[in-house]
């Protein structure tokens, strides 16, 4: 089922035209990476799909069951009450009484040392870990994770990574910008590649397996350095 479909969707700032004929869909299931350099256009790309940012042309169109309520997100910083605890935090936005997902979230992406302390203690990557879990509560449809990644240790990233991989079996959507192409690779059915807000390739990870390259992360900056050169 295609969750959400954008045509040729652009958006200006002022004379800055940050996104150029957009065109994607994304399935119901499938892990969508978002790879593109600063200031490339991914954190833009993502607050119009959540109605943070509006656009000038195109259509954008979504599944009927899918709504705003449906969507789990993390852009950029998580937005966090300091002197409440992390399970609290959950709380408030948790749709269900017996708060049975915020415990299953939990556990699944190790929290139970730090969730019932106060996030004015938390370290940066504590705060990132809280962030992916509020973006997981209420059973989404899709979820949208800017950078996930940052802060993060490389036991969390693999915890993050697993969450996501079972959420995905249960056939929730993810759309994933990252810099760690490297980890990005390791999760995504396929990769969107947006450079100077253009999407310049939008490719399947069994076509960058048949490419004969190694290593996946030298062939998709490859891609993105010819764009800058032509």
């Amino acid at each position: 089922m295609e969750l959400l479909a954008m045509k040729n969707i652009n958006k200006k700032i002022k004379r800055n035209h940050v996104l150029k004929d957009i065109t994607f869909s994304l399935e119901e299931g499938h892990i969508i990476g978002l790879v593109g350099g600063n200031g490339a256009g991914k954190t833009t790309l993502m607050k119009v799909i959540l109605g943070l940012s509006n656009y000038q042309s195109g259509q954008f169109k979504k599944h009927p069951s899918s709504n705003h309520n449906d969507i789990g997100a993390l852009i950029e910083s998580p937005g966090l009450y300091p002197f409440l605890t992390g399970y609290d935090n959950m709380k408030l936005i948790d749709e269900d009484p017996d708060n049975k997902n915020i415990n299953l979230i939990i556990k699944e992406l190790k929290m139970e040392k730090f969730i019932h302390t106060k996030v004015k203690t938390y370290s940066l990557g504590m705060k990132q870990k809280l962030g992916i879990a509020l973006a997981f509560l209420n059973h989404p449809q899709l979820v949208i994770l800017d950078e996930p990644m940052n802060g993060l240790d490389p036991k969390a990233v693999k915890n993050v990574r697993e969450a996501i991989i079972s959420l995905r079996e249960q056939g929730v959507t993810f759309l994933i910008s990252s810099h760690i192409l490297s980890e990005l690779v390791k999760v995504t059915d396929s990769i969107l590649i947006i450079d100077d807000g253009e999407i310049i390739k939008e490719t399947t990870m069994d076509e960058l397996n048949q490419s004969g390259e190694s290593d996946l992360e030298n062939v998709l900056l490859n891609i993105i350095d010819r764009k800058e050169e032509a």
